[in-house]
This record gives C-alpha cells, structure tokens and sequence, in this order.
C-alpha cells in the first residue's frame, strides 16, 4: 500500500469510518440499505399492515403476526423496495445495562423533542428510552441514513406504536 493510501486507511479507521463500520447493523437478518420488501415478507410472512406510516412506506407486523420477542415491528422502505429503517418495540423491558451490554458505549447520547432519552451507535442503532428509563423502541438504520437529520425513528417512537397506519389491513 502506497503511503499516502496507508494514511488514509488509518485515518478513516481511527474516524470510524472503515468499510466494517459503514455497514448497517441489521435485526433479525434484516439489514437497512440491502435487504428487500419480498425478504421480508418471505421471512416473516405477510405483515398485518401495510401502508403509509409517518408519511414513508411501511410494512407493520403486530398482535397476532408480531414477530418473537417484540410488540410491533415496522420496517420503512424506500420506493424501490429497499428497507431503509426497521423499527422494533420490545415485548420486554430492557434497561440501559442490558443495551450497554448488547452495543457497547453509544457514540452520542441525546433526547428528542419531548425530552426523551437517545442513543446512537454508528452502525446505525438508535435506542429510544421511554420516561421510566426503559427502551421504548429500537431503530435499526443504514449509517449513511443517519447524515440526514432528524431522527424519523423519534417520531415512530413517539406513539406510532399507538396509532393505526394509513394502511391495507391484510387478513
């Protein structure tokens, strides 16, 4: 390797910025930025909604067809099929410890507009933290996606969960 692209090698590592930390951390083999909308209903099956939610495409599983080991699970594509963000809402209380223990020290610790507690990872993980202190929700975006501002999870998280997508109830 030449000097100069050994410098930028180790320049980009010691930023964080090396091909491995640029990947998405995916959930459930659902990686943000590759996999696409057949994967998913292919693994999961047909998602008990699907629609407009906060104004982006998305596919909802919850109630009956909620995946293992969460309420609700959303999962946001871009037009051509390409999941862009998957947001889950755990079945469990998990703390902060047990996040810390999962991902490690969040790059920056943050709060939304209601003044919520927000973690963010590189990979592309934020952990939403409800009043209690416990996780409320979990976003799972491709890093690159992160760069554009606002948190769309924060406003998944703030009650989205709650609300009926502008949706087509599948059977």
């Amino acid at each position: 390797m030449r000097p100069s692209h050994a410098a930028l090698a180790l320049a980009l590592s010691l930023a964080g910025l090396s091909p491995a930390a640029a990947r998405a951390r995916g959930w459930q083999g659902v990686t943000p930025g590759s996999t696409v909308e057949a994967d998913v209903t292919t693994k999961f099956g047909q998602p008990s909604t699907q629609g407009k939610l906060a104004g982006r495409s998305a596919l909802v599983y919850r109630g009956d067809q909620a995946i293992a080991g969460t309420r609700q699970a959303q999962f946001f594509l871009r037009e051509d099929g390409v999941v862009v963000e998957v947001v889950v809402f755990p079945a469990s209380p998990l703390d902060r410890e047990t996040v810390e223990g999962t991902y490690g020290h969040p790059t920056q610790k943050a709060f939304t507009d209601d003044f919520r507690t927000v973690w963010r990872y590189r990979s592309g993980v934020s952990v939403f933290f409800g009043k209690d202190g416990t996780v409320e929700a979990i976003s799972f975006r491709a890093p690159e996606a992160m760069k554009g501002g606002p948190e769309p999870a924060a406003q998944a998280a703030k009650g989205a969960e709650a609300e009926e997508p502008e949706a087509r109830p599948r059977p």
